[in-house]
């Protein structure tokens, strides 16, 4: 299990819980709104990390000399720019060779070999193998990264941002791509988005993010949102203008907000999800 504790990234995420089992679970957010730092936590890219990422019940946090086997073979990730994940220099061949001879887990042939499986898988041709990253287009540099990321099985695969670069034609290719691989390889998925409609097909979790905190959470935030940050972002009528609030992080712009807004705002229980509103705390 990969099982994130009360993480803590100063200035950009705020006690960051959830658990990562089995089903595939979605983090909804804009920009800033502290998604951006849980691929660099997760994979020790940070220092400034507090609280704790248990893998099988080993913190990451504490036990950094063991990242460098722990990425690929148990956690990896795809980011929003594919581009940084590759070596100019090196063709997309390589870049498995490389992975599996590191890791030790058998020859440069054979990560070659695994690794056009996955990308046929992906509806990609042999040939992307002796191309360098340059030669392709955003949409097959997108699913040669997403085939690098999960050619191992690893048990755990993070993915941030699947449009960034792609146009609807392109969105739609990889999201089928990835609803085929979610019903072939064994790992479980988290999906870093600012997107519902991407997460309504791809996520069986939601936790829903705002500056930072988590407002809101549970199977059926899609289907029935009750945080207004989250109503506002499904409707698209979230302000330009991002007012810090206090109390409810949102209470700052929040068209419902009242002065018991800016007190303390506790979880509330509805249903299968919760939601940290004021309003369903008074019954509202």
């Amino acid at each position: 299990m990969l099982e994130y504790n009360c993480v803590t990234v100063k200035g950009s995420l705020n006690c960051f819980s959830v658990r990562l089992d089995k089903k595939s679970v979605g983090i909804l957010g804009e920009k800033d709104s502290g998604k951006e730092a849980i691929i660099p936590a997760t994979l020790g890219l940070l220092n400034n990390v507090s609280g704790s990422i248990l893998l099988d019940g080993v913190d990451l946090v504490k036990s950094r000399d063991l990242l460098h086997k722990v990425r690929w073979e148990k956690i990896s990730a795809v980011f929003y720019d594919p581009s940084t994940m590759f070596n100019p220099l090196y063709t997309i061949g390589s870049h498995f060779a490389e992975i599996v001879v590191s890791h030790e887990i058998g020859n440069a042939e054979y990560g070659v070999e695994v690794g056009l499986e996955y990308l046929k898988l992906l509806g990609l041709s042999a040939d992307v193998m002796e191309r360098l990253p340059y030669q392709l287009t955003p949409l097959q540099l997108k699913k040669v990264a997403i085939a690098l990321a999960v050619f191992l099985e690893p048990e755990y695969v993070i993915f941030d941002d699947l449009e960034f670069g792609l146009g609807d034609i392109g969105r739609a290719s990889v999201m089928n791509s990835i609803i085929d691989l979610m019903g072939s390889v064994r790992s479980s998925f988290m999906f870093l988005e600012n997107n519902p409609g991407i997460l309504s097909r791809l996520a069986d979790y939601v936790l829903v993010l705002y500056r930072g905190e988590t407002v809101e959470e549970g199977q059926d935030v899609l289907q029935s949102p009750l945080h207004p940050y989250t109503i506002d972002l499904i409707n698209g009528e979230i302000q330009e203008e991002k007012v810090e609030g206090k109390g409810c992080v949102y209470s700052g712009i929040c068209k419902h907000s009242t002065p018991k807004c800016f007190e303390n705002v506790n979880w509330v229980s509805m249903g299968n999800h919760r939601v940290r509103c004021i309003a369903y705390a008074c019954g509202i």
